[in-house]
């Protein structure tokens, strides 16, 4: 939230006014909904702490992650256009965000120019990894779906000052098979072969990277490069 709440040529009074209008820690526990696809949006959320799923759920009645959300990201934008959100958004763990209400915010950025420019930059941000998203569901193997998402997803760990090379998997393997589209068999297999080939190891939900340059060659990318990362 530092970016959000305090943008770029921000007076302190301007600061003042929206620290008054986010609603502060509002906790969510494991599995439980912030809202559900359909809902009027009353507020777009940024996430402090824990991590969110959000899903849809297809005209045959099966549901698809759509988005993984870590600490210092930004959601609930999809609902702008309408006032109605697109997807159900769910906690994977006890969680913590703050919320906007829309209708303050849209009041504020009127009066305070930079900040509505920093929310626009903020939603391009979540935009491009919506389009990375669908770059995972594209012509790659399931290890290198897996390899990609690891990438990707450590790197934004980072990017919010959280541990990278070790730390709790929130999301299930199950959930993360949804997210690729691939069966529970094949992910799990594919954790497999990362652990043998010296990329990982993994017990539980306990992921620690091991060698981050073989999990980008395992990922499709070249030694070295850095095309995986989530670029802020």
């Amino acid at each position: 939230m530092r970016e959000l709440c305090l943008p770029a040529g921000l007076q302190p009074d301007e600061v003042s006014e929206l620290d008054r209008i986010i609603q502060k820690r509002q906790q969510v526990r494991s599995d439980e909904y912030l809202f559900h696809e359909g809902d009027v949006a009353q507020a777009i959320y940024a996430v402090r702490i824990g991590s969110f799923k959000s899903y849809r759920v297809r005209e045959d009645g099966v549901w698809q992650i759509v988005g993984i959300h870590l600490p210092g990201e930004l959601f609930g934008m999809d609902a702008l256009a309408d006032q109605h959100h697109r997807v159900s958004v769910q906690a994977m763990e006890t969680s913590n965000v703050c919320a906007l209400p829309l209708a303050d915010l849209a009041a504020l950025t009127i009066r305070i120019p930079s900040l509505g420019k920093q929310v626009m930059r903020m939603t391009s941000r979540e935009l491009n990894t919506s389009y990375e998203n669908h770059e995972l569901l594209g012509r790659r193997s399931a290890q290198e779906r897996v390899a990609l998402f690891l990438c990707r997803y450590t790197d934004r760990r980072r990017n919010s000052g959280l541990k990278a090379d070790s730390f709790d998997m929130a999301i299930s393997r199950q959930d993360l098979a949804n997210y690729l589209g691939l069966q529970l068999e094949t992910v799990s297999r594919a954790f497999r072969q990362l652990k043998d080939n010296g990329c990982i190891t993994a017990s539980r939900s306990l992921l620690e990277i091991k060698n981050i340059d073989a999990l980008r060659e395992a990922a499709g990318f070249c030694h070295g490069k850095t095309d995986y990362a989530y670029h802020h």
